[in-house]
């Protein structure tokens, strides 16, 4: 069983499981990668927004050093 997030809404949760429990694991995998891609790519949006002094490279460090705490050497 899994736990249900403190801002999802019972109703809404036993809706999600049910949908997860129809999916087979190619679907669940698909979703999984998607729901990933989603995030990251919202994470480069934040990065963004809050430097756009930055270049594609240099926002892609940011998020680098974000998640892994190291600094990539700077490009020039």
């Amino acid at each position: 069983m899994r736990s249900r997030p403190l801002d999802t809404a019972p109703a809404a949760w036993t809706q999600y499981e049910a949908v997860l429990d129809r999916m087979d694991g190619p679907a669940r995998l698909h979703a999984a990668v998607e729901l990933s891609e989603a995030v990251h790519e919202l994470r480069l949006a934040g990065i963004r927004s809050r430097h756009p002094e930055l270049s594609a490279k240099e926002v892609v460090a940011q998020l680098v050093a974000e998640d892994h705490g190291v600094e990539l050497p700077r490009q020039k």
